[in-house]
């Protein structure tokens, strides 16, 4: 994993808007639709083309494949494991953030064009051939674009094994440790794949953070063991999953759900950094731009982060559409840098920009500018911290 050695380094959390088109054909696949496969298989490869160009345009130099191919971050799973059944449609499954029973009116506005189905554990789980060869496209579609252009450093996001089983309901495994372990064996397929292919590997876990404020199929399990028992375990799965992946082809992304409400459960950042530095990751993606975490910065005057461990931190707002100043961009990457080094700071994110297909808490528009003003307040930052050498 390259460090900000000579330059601030830039990336974002992985997933990124879908073209009209193409969301449209993730719609029709979800509700069961005829859809010609070649025609979104095609469609497929020339957004991913169209996304690298565009992260290279905007000044990004971690890039990723903006998850085009998926419909979102979870619930691709289904289609590439035996094990799972049919899945069912997340409204009537029950599950809501807890904080917005609170803000009811805004319930509409956050997540109003949601249409997520989760898949079912029916059976033992095991990464299919057909899963496989969906990996190898996504990688090949990847390595495609990148051929095209010149980047620092490119990685593919997949799922941890917490977050999979937080929202995809077990009717096989005796016990919640069986199911996550099983998907965490099942995963190492999919995180070998991508790492011996040669790119980073981002994990995402918000259920480390935002898990405590979702009433999900598991929340018997939360009130039981506690939400800190729950993350150790989540943890031990990640690591699990990790196995003969060294940590330095590997970062962490955790956040407190992409949603725009006020946010009033969410547990600190330490809180949760804590546990996930236990992750043989490289990297932690952590939030820092959005009013509830952007404060948060000053618990590195303090924080054992281990000398094998970079942050990336949000310094971009995906809950608003307000353009970030790359002044205030600068700000905020030296307030880490100041504090745990430049080389271990890249600046990124809060969370993806296309987490699901169809809710989107920023335009298309502004993505590809906030995206730009990182990069520009990045190269102020590394000005700024070049002068002081």
């Amino acid at each position: 994993m390259e460090r900000s050695t000579d330059r601030i380094l830039t990336t974002h959390a992985g997933s990124l808007p879908r073209p009209e088109d193409l969301a449209q054909l993730h719609i029709d696949r979800v509700d069961a639709k005829p859809v010609d496969e070649q025609a979104f298989e095609t469609r497929v490869q020339e957004a991913v083309d169209e996304v690298v160009a565009k992260q290279v345009d905007a000044g990004v130099a971690v890039v990723s494949d903006g998850e085009m191919s998926k419909y979102g971050y979870i619930e691709y799973i289904g289609e590439r494991m035996d094990g799972y059944g049919a899945p069912r449609d997340m409204k009537d499954m029950g599950y809501y953030i807890k904080s917005l029973t609170e803000f009811p009116e805004l319930l509409i506005d956050t997540y109003k064009n949601a249409h997520i189905k989760l898949p079912v554990c029916e059976g033992p789980l095991s990464y299919k051939q057909a899963g496989s060869q969906l990996v190898a496209r996504d990688i090949r579609n990847f390595q495609r674009a990148l051929n095209k252009h010149a980047v620092t450093e490119a990685f593919i996001p997949a799922a941890s094994p917490g977050v999979v089983a937080s929202f995809c309901p077990n009717e096989y495994y005796p016990s919640y440790e069986e199911y996550v372990m099983g998907l965490a064996e099942a995963l190492n397929t999919e995180y070998r794949a991508i790492t011996d292919a040669g790119f980073l590997l981002q994990i995402d876990s918000p259920d480390l953070a935002f898990l405590s404020d979702f009433h999900t199929w598991m929340e018997p399990e939360i009130e039981k063991r506690g939400f800190r028992a729950i993350q150790e375990l989540h943890v031990e799965a990640i690591n699990h999953a990790l196995q003969g992946i060294p940590a330095d082809k590997a970062r962490l992304h955790l956040c407190w759900a992409n949603g725009m409400y006020p946010h009033t459960h969410d547990w600190p950042v330490r809180e949760v950094l804590d546990v996930a530095m236990k992750a043989n990751v490289a990297a932690v993606n952590l939030e820092g731009a959005n009013p509830a975490h952007a404060h948060e910065w000053e618990i590195f005057k303090d924080f054992p982060l281990p000398d094998d461990k970079v942050i990336v931190p949000g310094v971009i707002d995906t809950k608003s559409q307000v353009l970030e100043n790359p002044r205030l961009v600068a700000q905020r990457i030296l307030q880490y840098a100041n504090l745990v080094g430049q080389e271990r700071v890249i600046a990124g994110t809060d969370c993806g920009f296309g987490t699901f297909v169809g809710v989107l808490m920023v335009h298309p528009k502004t993505t590809w500018l906030k995206l730009k003003s990182l990069a520009e307040g990045a190269a102020i930052a590394t000005d700024e911290l070049t002068k002081r050498r």
